[in-house]
Protein backbone atom coordinates (compact mmCIF):
# COMPACT_ATOMS: atom_id res chain seq x y z
CA UNK A 1 0.00 0.00 0.00
CA UNK A 2 1.01 3.57 -0.84
CA UNK A 3 0.25 6.70 0.21
CA UNK A 4 1.15 9.90 -0.81
CA UNK A 5 0.54 13.65 -0.67
CA UNK A 6 0.04 16.75 -3.55
CA UNK A 7 2.07 20.10 -3.69
CA UNK A 8 2.77 22.72 -6.43
CA UNK A 9 5.70 23.67 -7.48
CA UNK A 10 7.29 26.77 -7.94
CA UNK A 11 7.60 28.54 -11.38
CA UNK A 12 11.08 26.78 -11.85
CA UNK A 13 10.99 23.65 -12.62
CA UNK A 14 13.94 21.50 -12.23
CA UNK A 15 14.78 18.74 -14.36
CA UNK A 16 16.59 17.08 -11.60
CA UNK A 17 13.96 17.00 -8.81
CA UNK A 18 11.16 17.00 -11.36
CA UNK A 19 8.27 19.36 -11.22
CA UNK A 20 7.14 19.06 -8.16
CA UNK A 21 3.48 17.49 -7.62
CA UNK A 22 4.35 16.22 -4.36
CA UNK A 23 1.64 16.80 -1.95
CA UNK A 24 -1.40 14.65 -1.64
CA UNK A 25 -1.53 11.56 0.30
CA UNK A 26 -3.12 8.51 -0.41
CA UNK A 27 -3.24 5.21 1.32
CA UNK A 28 -3.60 2.39 -1.31
CA UNK A 29 -3.36 2.36 -4.87
CA UNK A 30 -6.56 0.73 -6.74
CA UNK A 31 -6.62 -0.02 -10.46
CA UNK A 32 -9.68 1.89 -11.78
CA UNK A 33 -11.67 -1.24 -14.69
CA UNK A 34 -15.15 0.89 -16.24
CA UNK A 35 -17.28 4.06 -15.03
CA UNK A 36 -21.03 4.10 -15.81
CA UNK A 37 -21.12 6.91 -17.73
CA UNK A 38 -24.88 6.81 -18.12
CA UNK A 39 -26.16 7.94 -14.56
CA UNK A 40 -29.61 9.72 -14.34
CA UNK A 41 -28.58 13.35 -15.12
CA UNK A 42 -25.58 13.16 -17.52
CA UNK A 43 -28.30 13.09 -20.56
CA UNK A 44 -27.74 17.31 -19.55
CA UNK A 45 -23.54 16.49 -19.85
CA UNK A 46 -24.49 15.24 -23.27
CA UNK A 47 -26.65 17.69 -24.56
CA UNK A 48 -24.30 20.83 -23.74
CA UNK A 49 -21.45 18.70 -25.34
CA UNK A 50 -23.53 18.26 -28.32
CA UNK A 51 -24.72 21.91 -28.53
CA UNK A 52 -21.28 22.98 -27.92
CA UNK A 53 -19.54 20.99 -31.09
CA UNK A 54 -22.66 22.44 -32.82
CA UNK A 55 -22.39 25.65 -32.37
CA UNK A 56 -19.48 27.21 -31.32
CA UNK A 57 -18.18 29.70 -33.17
CA UNK A 58 -13.92 29.11 -32.64
CA UNK A 59 -12.25 25.82 -32.82
CA UNK A 60 -13.10 23.04 -30.16
CA UNK A 61 -10.79 21.73 -27.81
CA UNK A 62 -9.83 18.31 -28.61
CA UNK A 63 -12.07 15.34 -27.21
CA UNK A 64 -8.93 15.13 -24.31
CA UNK A 65 -9.06 18.73 -23.42
CA UNK A 66 -13.04 18.28 -23.13
CA UNK A 67 -12.88 14.82 -21.30
CA UNK A 68 -10.52 16.21 -18.45
CA UNK A 69 -12.44 19.65 -18.10
CA UNK A 70 -15.23 17.27 -17.42
CA UNK A 71 -13.60 15.27 -14.87
CA UNK A 72 -11.75 18.28 -12.97
CA UNK A 73 -15.36 19.58 -12.46
CA UNK A 74 -17.01 16.76 -11.38
CA UNK A 75 -14.08 16.04 -8.66
CA UNK A 76 -14.63 20.08 -7.85
CA UNK A 77 -17.96 19.75 -7.25
CA UNK A 78 -17.21 17.24 -4.23
CA UNK A 79 -15.97 20.73 -2.59
CA UNK A 80 -12.71 19.09 -0.88
CA UNK A 81 -9.00 20.39 -1.86
CA UNK A 82 -7.45 17.24 -1.87
CA UNK A 83 -9.80 15.13 -3.51
CA UNK A 84 -8.47 15.86 -7.22
CA UNK A 85 -7.92 14.60 -10.18
CA UNK A 86 -4.09 14.91 -11.81
CA UNK A 87 -3.68 14.05 -15.52
CA UNK A 88 -0.92 11.99 -17.12
CA UNK A 89 1.70 14.16 -16.96
CA UNK A 90 1.56 15.55 -13.67
CA UNK A 91 0.74 12.54 -11.81
CA UNK A 92 3.59 11.05 -13.83
CA UNK A 93 5.95 13.96 -11.88
CA UNK A 94 4.38 12.77 -8.51
CA UNK A 95 5.78 9.19 -9.05
CA UNK A 96 9.03 10.18 -9.95
CA UNK A 97 9.66 12.70 -7.06
CA UNK A 98 8.01 10.01 -4.55
CA UNK A 99 10.42 7.49 -6.01
CA UNK A 100 13.04 9.50 -6.21
CA UNK A 101 14.31 9.30 -9.30
CA UNK A 102 14.04 9.51 -13.03
CA UNK A 103 15.64 9.45 -15.97
CA UNK A 104 16.58 13.02 -17.19
CA UNK A 105 19.26 15.16 -18.18
CA UNK A 106 20.59 16.81 -15.21
CA UNK A 107 19.50 20.80 -15.59
CA UNK A 108 16.78 23.36 -14.43
CA UNK A 109 14.45 25.04 -16.60
CA UNK A 110 12.84 28.43 -16.06
CA UNK A 111 11.73 31.06 -18.56
CA UNK A 112 12.80 34.58 -18.07
CA UNK A 113 11.23 37.85 -18.17
CA UNK A 114 11.25 37.82 -22.46
CA UNK A 115 9.73 33.84 -22.40
CA UNK A 116 12.61 32.65 -23.11
CA UNK A 117 14.06 28.46 -21.32
CA UNK A 118 16.93 28.59 -19.92
CA UNK A 119 19.26 25.99 -19.25
CA UNK A 120 20.97 25.55 -15.99
CA UNK A 121 23.25 22.89 -16.02
CA UNK A 122 24.14 20.18 -13.14
CA UNK A 123 27.84 19.70 -12.44
CA UNK A 124 29.19 16.75 -14.36
CA UNK A 125 25.86 15.12 -15.48
CA UNK A 126 24.58 14.42 -18.79
CA UNK A 127 23.49 17.96 -20.10
CA UNK A 128 26.92 19.26 -18.99
CA UNK A 129 28.66 16.42 -19.87
CA UNK A 130 27.40 16.90 -23.40
CA UNK A 131 27.92 20.73 -23.56
CA UNK A 132 24.86 22.19 -22.68
CA UNK A 133 26.20 26.01 -20.78
CA UNK A 134 24.30 27.62 -18.47
CA UNK A 135 22.25 30.72 -20.02
CA UNK A 136 21.59 28.50 -23.11
CA UNK A 137 17.99 28.66 -24.58
CA UNK A 138 15.79 25.81 -25.77
CA UNK A 139 13.49 26.17 -29.11
CA UNK A 140 13.03 22.33 -29.48
CA UNK A 141 13.37 19.10 -28.18
CA UNK A 142 13.25 16.02 -30.33
CA UNK A 143 12.85 18.91 -33.59
CA UNK A 144 9.60 19.68 -31.79
CA UNK A 145 9.70 23.76 -31.74
CA UNK A 146 8.74 24.97 -28.19
CA UNK A 147 5.69 27.16 -28.91
CA UNK A 148 4.99 29.85 -26.26
CA UNK A 149 2.04 29.02 -24.67
CA UNK A 150 4.19 25.72 -23.30
CA UNK A 151 4.23 25.05 -19.64
CA UNK A 152 7.47 24.64 -18.36
CA UNK A 153 6.02 21.39 -17.20
CA UNK A 154 5.23 19.85 -20.36
CA UNK A 155 8.44 20.72 -21.54
CA UNK A 156 10.43 18.74 -18.69
CA UNK A 157 8.56 15.80 -20.09
CA UNK A 158 9.50 16.01 -23.63
CA UNK A 159 12.96 16.08 -22.19
CA UNK A 160 12.38 13.21 -19.78
CA UNK A 161 12.44 9.39 -20.63
CA UNK A 162 13.83 6.04 -20.49
CA UNK A 163 17.52 5.69 -18.92
CA UNK A 164 19.56 5.28 -21.80
CA UNK A 165 17.62 6.97 -24.36
CA UNK A 166 18.84 9.88 -26.01
CA UNK A 167 16.82 13.35 -26.28
CA UNK A 168 18.09 15.80 -28.88
CA UNK A 169 18.26 19.84 -28.04
CA UNK A 170 17.54 22.65 -30.01
CA UNK A 171 19.38 25.79 -28.36
CA UNK A 172 20.77 29.52 -29.27
CA UNK A 173 23.29 30.46 -27.49
CA UNK A 174 25.02 33.67 -27.14
CA UNK A 175 27.35 34.57 -29.68
CA UNK A 176 26.42 31.77 -32.00
CA UNK A 177 25.07 32.67 -35.42
CA UNK A 178 23.03 29.61 -36.02
CA UNK A 179 20.95 27.52 -33.48
CA UNK A 180 22.84 24.37 -32.00
CA UNK A 181 22.09 20.32 -31.79
CA UNK A 182 22.87 18.47 -28.81
CA UNK A 183 22.02 15.10 -28.33
CA UNK A 184 21.88 13.64 -24.91
CA UNK A 185 21.76 10.38 -23.45
CA UNK A 186 19.41 10.17 -20.54
CA UNK A 187 20.73 8.87 -16.87
CA UNK A 188 19.18 7.77 -13.78
CA UNK A 189 19.00 11.28 -11.93
CA UNK A 190 19.17 10.94 -8.35
CA UNK A 191 16.72 12.97 -6.07
CA UNK A 192 18.12 13.02 -2.12
CA UNK A 193 15.26 13.82 0.50
CA UNK A 194 17.73 13.56 3.28
CA UNK A 195 20.81 16.48 4.48
CA UNK A 196 22.53 15.67 6.87
CA UNK A 197 25.64 17.03 8.70
CA UNK A 198 27.39 18.09 12.06
CA UNK A 199 26.12 20.92 13.17
CA UNK A 200 27.83 21.65 16.59
CA UNK A 201 30.57 19.15 17.24
CA UNK A 202 31.99 20.28 20.68
CA UNK A 203 27.76 19.62 21.67
CA UNK A 204 27.58 16.85 19.83
CA UNK A 205 24.75 17.87 17.62
CA UNK A 206 23.85 17.22 14.54
CA UNK A 207 21.34 18.69 11.67
CA UNK A 208 18.86 16.25 9.51
CA UNK A 209 16.57 18.02 6.80
CA UNK A 210 14.15 16.05 5.07
CA UNK A 211 13.02 18.09 2.55
CA UNK A 212 9.64 15.07 1.70
CA UNK A 213 8.66 11.43 2.65
CA UNK A 214 9.17 9.47 -0.31
CA UNK A 215 10.27 5.67 -0.67
CA UNK A 216 13.88 6.15 -0.30
CA UNK A 217 13.34 8.53 2.51
CA UNK A 218 13.59 5.94 5.48
CA UNK A 219 17.03 4.50 4.14
CA UNK A 220 18.94 7.70 3.39
CA UNK A 221 17.53 8.87 7.21
CA UNK A 222 19.25 5.30 7.96
CA UNK A 223 22.48 5.87 6.63
CA UNK A 224 22.73 9.69 8.28
CA UNK A 225 21.71 8.94 11.28
CA UNK A 226 24.42 6.08 11.24
CA UNK A 227 26.76 8.92 10.08
CA UNK A 228 25.89 11.29 12.59
CA UNK A 229 26.33 8.68 15.16
CA UNK A 230 29.43 7.82 14.37
CA UNK A 231 30.80 11.71 14.45
CA UNK A 232 29.84 11.42 17.71
CA UNK A 233 26.16 13.30 17.51
CA UNK A 234 23.79 13.17 20.61
CA UNK A 235 21.36 15.51 20.37
CA UNK A 236 20.13 16.53 16.69
CA UNK A 237 17.57 18.94 15.13
CA UNK A 238 15.04 17.84 12.56
CA UNK A 239 13.88 20.02 9.83
CA UNK A 240 10.59 19.43 8.33
CA UNK A 241 10.10 23.03 7.65
CA UNK A 242 8.81 23.51 3.78
CA UNK A 243 8.32 19.64 3.55
CA UNK A 244 4.36 19.20 2.30
CA UNK A 245 4.51 15.27 3.38
CA UNK A 246 4.70 12.28 0.78
CA UNK A 247 3.73 8.42 1.47
CA UNK A 248 2.42 7.90 5.08
CA UNK A 249 3.89 4.26 5.25
CA UNK A 250 7.53 6.33 5.10
CA UNK A 251 6.18 8.75 7.59
CA UNK A 252 5.38 5.75 9.74
CA UNK A 253 9.20 4.59 9.27
CA UNK A 254 10.70 7.94 9.37
CA UNK A 255 9.02 8.21 13.46
CA UNK A 256 9.89 4.85 14.31
CA UNK A 257 13.65 5.67 13.90
CA UNK A 258 13.17 8.22 16.66
CA UNK A 259 10.74 6.50 18.96
CA UNK A 260 11.09 3.34 20.75
CA UNK A 261 7.61 2.02 20.91
CA UNK A 262 3.75 3.75 20.98
CA UNK A 263 1.56 4.79 18.11
CA UNK A 264 2.53 7.65 15.27
CA UNK A 265 -1.18 8.13 14.80
CA UNK A 266 -4.55 7.41 14.46
CA UNK A 267 -6.77 6.99 11.21
CA UNK A 268 -10.73 7.69 11.47
CA UNK A 269 -12.43 6.92 8.49
CA UNK A 270 -15.88 7.03 7.20
CA UNK A 271 -18.40 5.65 9.81
CA UNK A 272 -16.02 6.46 12.42
CA UNK A 273 -14.42 3.20 12.24
CA UNK A 274 -10.90 3.95 13.79
CA UNK A 275 -7.11 2.22 13.70
CA UNK A 276 -3.97 2.85 14.72
CA UNK A 277 -0.27 2.94 13.30
CA UNK A 278 2.39 1.66 15.73
CA UNK A 279 5.95 2.42 16.35
CA UNK A 280 7.93 0.14 13.89
CA UNK A 281 10.13 -2.28 15.76
CA UNK A 282 13.72 -0.96 14.47
CA UNK A 283 17.00 -0.30 16.17
CA UNK A 284 18.20 3.49 15.64
CA UNK A 285 20.66 5.28 17.68
CA UNK A 286 18.30 8.70 17.59
CA UNK A 287 16.23 6.90 19.49
CA UNK A 288 18.34 8.11 22.49
CA UNK A 289 19.42 11.42 20.96
CA UNK A 290 16.97 14.78 22.53
CA UNK A 291 15.06 16.41 19.46
CA UNK A 292 14.33 19.50 18.44
CA UNK A 293 11.95 19.70 15.23
CA UNK A 294 11.85 22.54 13.30
CA UNK A 295 8.34 23.63 11.85
CA UNK A 296 6.79 26.03 9.43
CA UNK A 297 3.86 26.89 7.87
CA UNK A 298 5.14 24.52 4.82
CA UNK A 299 5.36 21.36 7.40
CA UNK A 300 2.10 19.54 5.93
CA UNK A 301 0.72 16.18 5.91
CA UNK A 302 3.16 13.41 6.69
CA UNK A 303 5.68 15.75 8.15
CA UNK A 304 2.81 17.09 10.75
CA UNK A 305 2.06 13.47 11.18
CA UNK A 306 6.14 12.76 12.18
CA UNK A 307 6.69 16.28 13.83
CA UNK A 308 3.34 15.28 16.02
CA UNK A 309 4.41 11.71 16.62
CA UNK A 310 7.60 13.16 18.10
CA UNK A 311 6.41 15.25 20.17
CA UNK A 312 3.14 13.00 21.98
CA UNK A 313 5.98 10.65 22.34
CA UNK A 314 7.52 12.65 24.79
CA UNK A 315 11.03 12.83 22.01
CA UNK A 316 10.81 16.12 20.83
CA UNK A 317 9.84 19.80 21.15
CA UNK A 318 8.85 21.98 18.17
CA UNK A 319 10.07 25.29 17.08
CA UNK A 320 9.28 27.65 14.64
CA UNK A 321 5.90 28.33 13.24
CA UNK A 322 2.58 26.71 13.38
CA UNK A 323 2.20 24.27 10.74
CA UNK A 324 -0.50 23.76 7.73
CA UNK A 325 -2.87 21.67 9.07
CA UNK A 326 -3.31 18.94 6.70
CA UNK A 327 -4.49 15.99 8.57
CA UNK A 328 -6.56 13.46 5.65
CA UNK A 329 -5.34 10.82 3.91
CA UNK A 330 -6.19 10.40 -0.29
CA UNK A 331 -6.92 7.26 -1.93
CA UNK A 332 -5.15 7.16 -5.16
CA UNK A 333 -6.79 5.34 -8.05
CA UNK A 334 -4.39 4.85 -10.63
CA UNK A 335 -6.97 5.23 -14.29
CA UNK A 336 -5.58 3.73 -17.45
CA UNK A 337 -4.01 6.57 -19.59
CA UNK A 338 -1.71 7.44 -16.68
CA UNK A 339 -3.99 10.00 -14.70
CA UNK A 340 -4.94 9.22 -11.52
CA UNK A 341 -8.04 10.26 -8.93
CA UNK A 342 -6.98 10.88 -5.60
CA UNK A 343 -9.82 10.60 -2.72
CA UNK A 344 -9.80 11.66 0.53
CA UNK A 345 -11.03 8.44 2.95
CA UNK A 346 -9.95 9.37 6.08
CA UNK A 347 -8.47 11.62 9.08
CA UNK A 348 -5.69 11.42 11.00
CA UNK A 349 -4.94 12.26 14.93
CA UNK A 350 -1.64 12.38 16.59
CA UNK A 351 -1.21 9.67 19.08
CA UNK A 352 -2.41 12.20 22.05
CA UNK A 353 -5.70 12.34 19.19
CA UNK A 354 -5.20 15.95 18.60
CA UNK A 355 -6.94 16.82 15.72
CA UNK A 356 -4.71 18.40 12.69
CA UNK A 357 -7.04 18.85 9.86
CA UNK A 358 -7.47 22.65 9.28
CA UNK A 359 -5.88 23.20 12.70
CA UNK A 360 -1.89 22.63 12.37
CA UNK A 361 0.61 21.65 14.90
CA UNK A 362 1.35 24.85 17.83
CA UNK A 363 4.94 24.98 18.06
CA UNK A 364 6.03 24.66 21.77
CA UNK A 365 8.85 27.59 21.44
CA UNK A 366 7.40 30.49 18.75
CA UNK A 367 10.25 31.93 16.59
CA UNK A 368 9.68 33.69 13.49
CA UNK A 369 11.62 34.34 10.37
CA UNK A 370 11.15 38.04 8.96
CA UNK A 371 11.97 39.17 5.76
CA UNK A 372 15.01 41.35 6.96
CA UNK A 373 16.28 37.46 8.38
CA UNK A 374 16.01 36.24 5.09
CA UNK A 375 17.75 39.20 2.98
CA UNK A 376 20.43 38.61 5.50
CA UNK A 377 20.85 34.89 5.45
CA UNK A 378 19.91 34.59 9.12
CA UNK A 379 17.95 31.43 10.51
CA UNK A 380 16.21 32.35 14.00
CA UNK A 381 14.64 29.16 14.23
CA UNK A 382 17.50 26.82 13.24
CA UNK A 383 19.80 29.44 16.27
CA UNK A 384 16.93 28.33 18.44
CA UNK A 385 16.61 24.79 18.43
CA UNK A 386 20.67 24.92 18.02
CA UNK A 387 20.85 27.05 21.64
CA UNK A 388 17.89 24.65 23.34
CA UNK A 389 19.80 21.57 22.62
CA UNK A 390 23.00 23.15 23.61
CA UNK A 391 20.73 23.83 27.11
CA UNK A 392 19.44 20.34 27.65
CA UNK A 393 21.03 18.35 30.17
CA UNK A 394 22.29 15.01 30.44
CA UNK A 395 19.75 12.24 28.88
CA UNK A 396 19.74 10.62 32.32
CA UNK A 397 17.94 12.59 35.20
CA UNK A 398 17.67 11.11 38.52
CA UNK A 399 18.02 7.72 36.71
CA UNK A 400 15.07 8.18 34.75
CA UNK A 401 14.96 9.29 31.10
CA UNK A 402 13.84 12.75 30.06
CA UNK A 403 11.96 11.57 27.05
CA UNK A 404 9.30 10.18 29.52
CA UNK A 405 8.90 13.45 31.32
CA UNK A 406 8.38 15.84 27.89
CA UNK A 407 6.57 18.26 30.20
CA UNK A 408 9.92 18.51 32.55
CA UNK A 409 11.82 19.39 29.07
CA UNK A 410 9.12 22.45 28.64
CA UNK A 411 9.43 23.50 31.89
CA UNK A 412 12.95 23.51 32.09
CA UNK A 413 13.25 25.25 29.00
CA UNK A 414 10.38 28.26 30.51
CA UNK A 415 12.98 28.92 33.38
CA UNK A 416 16.01 29.58 31.94
CA UNK A 417 16.94 33.16 30.66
Amino acid sequence: MYRWRFFASGVIIVLLLGAVFVGGYTLGEHRVQGAEADAPGFSVFWQVRDLLNRDFMGEAPPSQAQVYGATHGLVASYNDPYTIFVEPTPRQFERDELRGHFGGIGATLGRNDAGDLLLTVMPDRPAARAGVRDGDILIAVDAQAIPPEMSVQDVVALIRGEVGTEVALTLRRTGEPAPLSITIVRERIEMPSVEWRVLDQAHHIGYVRISIFGERTNQELSQGLTGLAAAGVEKTVLDLRGNGGGLLDAAVDIASQFLQDGKVLWEVKRGGQERFYPVEAVRSPAQAWKIAVLVDAGTASASEIVAGALRDGGRAVLIGEKTYGKGSVQEVHELPDGSSLHVTVARWLTPARRQIDQTGLEPDIVVNISAADRDAGRDPQLARAQAWLRAQVSSQFFGESLASHPGLWLSLERIRP
